[in-house]
């Protein structure tokens, strides 16, 4: 029902895929809830606009469009083509008994499997998805995540996916067992000091971001 303001902002656990999503009627200045998960993108302001209510012009991102229902049907089917390794981590982060209090949101979980289907899922699944590149010799990839939604720790997944399948299939040339991690000034640097497996309050540990028996094989990295 549309409505005047908002009463609250969140509708969505951050555990679960978003089913709803605020929207804004210019017309009628009324807010109201749409089902659905929100079409990634952003606000750009309407040119020459001068009312204080300007919506803005909506700007899609198409190939974030694309990906994501592709990720979610992935999911739904067991992560096919990923190597044993993946699996493995894969099942060990969405496994309620390991979590002990500290599930990962659905953001977190999502930006790692975007990455990890782009990289391991069958050429079938990804068919028509093409990111530019800068014609470098490696691919660019970016996970954009909102301040507190825990990008730290999603670092901490993929140094672990990267070093524990380099270490397993050490010929396969999609991983790799060497991490760079680079920060914008000596406060940030400090904070990702988690991101070392012997420092003492490493994510590794407090997050159980790795499955039993492969806490050693982080270290080769």
């Amino acid at each position: 029902m549309p409505r005047s303001s908002i009463s609250h902002l969140i509708l969505n656990s951050p555990y679960k895929e978003p089913a709803l999503h605020w929207q804004y009627k210019r017309e009628t200045r009324a807010f109201f809830t749409a089902e659905g998960r929100r079409p990634a993108g952003y606000v750009r302001a309407t040119a020459n606009a001068e009312t204080f209510d300007d919506p803005g012009v909506f700007i899609p991102l198409p190939l974030v469009n694309q990906v994501r229902p592709r990720v979610k049907a992935w999911r739904e089917q067991g992560y096919p083509g990923v190597s044993g390794i993946s699996k493995r981590l894969l099942e060990h982060w969405n496994d309620p008994e390991q979590r002990e209090g500290r599930r990962f949101f659905f953001c977190q979980l999502e930006a790692v499997e975007t990455l990890i289907w782009l990289t391991e899922a069958p050429a079938a699944e990804r068919q028509g998805v093409e990111v530019a590149g800068d014609g470098g010799p490696f691919p660019r990839l970016c996970c954009k995540m909102a301040t507190g939604s825990g990008k730290t720790i999603v670092m901490a997944m993929l140094i672990t996916w990267h070093i524990l399948n380099k270490t397993a299939y050490p010929q396969d040339r999609r991983f790799s067992r060497n991490v760079l991690v680079i920060a914008p000034g000596l406060t940030v640097k400090n904070r990702l000091q988690v991101l070392i497996p012997d420092h003492e309050g490493n994510y590794y540990d407090q997050f159980n971001i790795v499955p039993p028996g492969l806490r050693e094989k982080l270290r080769q990295g």
